[in-house]
């Protein structure tokens, strides 16, 4: 089922805040793609020079903006959490056979989920969706973030750190930066979350506000993610 859209991906200026949303009623989040924070690896298309998706400038190890492009280096970023779902998981047709969505919505306790006796991958991936509201600067941007497969363990680890707060989920800082990894397939970057404080109190308001929002109208992706490859 359709859901209405939640807007107000950037900080607005206030002299346009009357006209907000003009134009896109119509909008739902089938029909916008969210932007994701994602993170580059060597088998990324945004780092191939010669593919369409290259993004200039990118290298292993940066994060970017899946829909604009925009690189934010290797990190730190300082975000706020505004909303945190549910873990979801999805069985995918391998990349040899054309790749694709074969299951969105894989019970968490299915054994598609589980590893084979040999070791075998398992054929589902579980993701840990977020949305953030990423502080470059001065400004405000909201992106989607999904960590999966060795991204599970630092999802587990910022749960962790939200949890301890005590607080709302929307009222802490955190930081993310990219640090190389190894494991038996070979070497990855993976993701370092940090705590970094609370918002001000200025905006305690509004991101309650967003998260209320974004709990009832979700803007999850149901894209997998292009970088998570280990």
């Amino acid at each position: 089922m359709s859901e209405t859209l939640v807007t107000t991906t950037h900080s607005i200026p206030s002299y346009l805040e009357p006209h907000s949303g003009v134009g896109t009623e119509h909008l739902t989040a089938d029909d916008v793609a969210m932007p994701r924070l994602a993170l580059a690896q060597a088998m990324s298309d945004q780092v191939n020079s010669t593919h369409a998706d290259h993004i200039e400038h990118l290298s292993v190890g940066h994060f970017f903006n899946s829909v604009s492009g925009q690189n934010y280096g290797s990190g730190p970023l300082t975000f706020s959490l505004l909303v945190g779902f549910a873990p979801r998981a999805i069985e995918f047709a391998p990349i040899e056979q054309g790749g694709g969505v074969v299951d969105p919505n894989v019970p968490l306790t299915d054994k598609r989920l589980q590893f084979g006796a040999n070791g075998e991958a398992p054929q589902a991936t579980k993701f840990y969706d977020y949305i953030l509201m990423l502080h470059p600067g001065e400004s405000e941007e909201m992106i989607a973030m999904s960590l999966a497969r060795s991204g599970v363990k630092a999802a587990k680890s910022l749960n962790g750190l939200v949890q301890m707060r005590g607080t709302a989920i929307y009222t802490g800082l955190y930081t993310v930066e990219s640090v190389a990894k190894t494991s038996q397939q070979g070497s990855y970057m993976g993701w370092r979350f940090r705590n970094a404080g609370f918002i001000p109190e200025a905006l305690v308001n509004r991101y309650a506000e967003l998260h209320a929002g974004l709990k009832s109208n979700p803007l999850t992706t149901q894209e997998p993610a292009t970088d998570v490859v280990i």
